[in-house]
């Protein structure tokens, strides 16, 4: 799939969102330390990848 940057970004900040609000409620609700692990390795990455395509895309627009 070829997304334009402000697709593949919002797509990013979707999971990100939804990553974050699904450990806490892991965490709120007592589930499995490992499902709510998996819920923050998930919003980690996806924070990462989301940072890392912004500076990307802002230097390429200085250029």
């Amino acid at each position: 799939m070829n997304f334009s940057p402000a697709r593949s970004q919002a797509l990013l900040a979707t999971i990100l969102v939804v990553s974050v609000a699904a450990n806490v409620a892991t965490q709120a609700f007592g589930l499995s330390l490992y499902i709510s692990a998996a819920f923050g390795l998930i919003a980690v990455a996806s924070g990462i990848t989301l940072f890392s395509n912004h500076r990307k895309n802002h230097q390429d627009s200085r250029n």
